[in-house]
């Protein structure tokens, strides 16, 4: 049952294992690294949101610098003696127009076939028939928002796009589209496997667009001649990775369900709520389950699993895409909070 990756070569320190989870991840991982420190850390494993982060800091962005951008439009980057854009939703949302366009139309040309058509389906399901046309007619456009912008600031907060210039040992991951690999971008290891491809020679901000690209939301990246989407797809998490890179191992993501007692239910907060508690119940599953064989297969290393706590109703209602600096820094506070629950808990249990 172990995932094992031979090749990859293990250090002295800390392998902080970052997880995908929109914007909120993103903040509640600025939050542990508040706690943690990046002291002891030598390598970074980063998807998604998580992706950004581990990139940012690795090639020397300031934690603090990050989380002063939650006030500001701009923010200045002292080791780049620079200002530079904090990412806002006008940002993160902005529209891809020619993918939206040319969706727009045929999908417009096929509900105008569908109106003339009527007559020759008055003994058919109506309904069916035109739910079944709209989803085959959205073929057009394999997104619609545009992560330039994000590419263009990440740019602007690195001094270098290299991964070998990373102040600490960087992994983004992606998944392959159409492979179903995982991709591995990074400085030291180019080798393919059944499961993985390790990548060097790609710039970090096309990874880090790669890893972030949501599917439906973010055209997927052209990478070699193959196509490359969110690095959580293949899979949730990448601790394998950081078992490989380290004896200690830090794993930071977001896909704690809420506990409900005394007769409340997630029910009672409407449909996006309950949609977030069972993502977040799949998800937290699939983790529980690996952790558990990690933990069993490898005795011999330390794990420190940080997570929101699950009686945190505030961090749980909290929008996976807010920019509101008052949710932001909840966000980050919840991130530091159960950072440094984990570290005490870990502490107390001699890891």
């Amino acid at each position: 049952m172990r995932r094992e990756i031979p090749q990859v070569h293990k250090k002295p320190g800390t392998a902080l294992v970052l997880s995908g989870g929109a914007t909120k991840a993103f903040y509640f991982h600025l939050g542990v690294l508040k706690a943690l420190g990046i002291a002891d850390v030598s390598a970074l494993v980063g998807s998604s949101a998580g992706a950004m982060v581990a990139a940012l800091v690795a090639m020397g962005t300031d934690v603090d610098t990050l989380i002063a951008a939650v006030n500001d439009r701009q923010v200045y980057v002292p080791h780049l003696d620079r200002i530079a854009k904090s990412l806002d939703s006008g940002l993160l949302f902005r529209l891809d127009t020619c993918n939206l366009a040319r969706q727009s139309a045929y999908t417009g040309l096929e509900a105008l076939r569908f109106f003339v058509s009527l007559p020759l389906l008055w003994r058919r399901d109506l309904v069916a028939e035109a739910v079944d046309r709209w989803v085959m007619s959205q073929r057009h456009a394999s997104g619609f928002f545009s992560a330039d912008a994000i590419e263009d600031i990440f740019k602007s907060m690195v001094s270098s796009n290299d991964f070998g210039a990373a102040d600490i040992d960087l992994y983004v991951t992606a998944t392959s589209l159409d492979s179903h690999q995982r991709a591995v971008f990074n400085a030291s290891y180019a080798f393919e496997d059944a499961n993985n491809r390790f990548f060097t020679g790609v710039p970090v901000h096309q990874a880090v667009r790669a890893s972030v690209s949501l599917p439906g939301m973010f055209e997927p990246v052209n990478i070699g001649g193959r196509y490359y989407v969110d690095g959580e797809v293949k899979q949730t998490l990448s601790v394998d990775l950081g078992l490989a890179l380290a004896d200690r191992v830090i794993i930071s993501h977001t896909y704690q369900p809420l506990y409900q007692e005394n007769g409340d239910s997630v029910r009672d907060m409407g449909w996006l709520a309950i949609l977030k508690q069972s993502m977040n119940v799949m998800l937290n599953e699939r983790i529980e389950v690996w952790r558990d064989i990690y933990e069993h297969e490898y005795a011999g290393k330390q794990f420190v699993w940080i997570h929101p706590d699950p009686e945190d109703r505030a961090f749980f209602l909290a929008p996976e895409f807010s920019f509101r600096p008052e949710i932001q820094k909840l966000i980050i506070h919840s991130g530091e909070v159960a950072a440094l629950k984990a570290l005490e808990k870990a502490a107390a249990q001699g890891g």
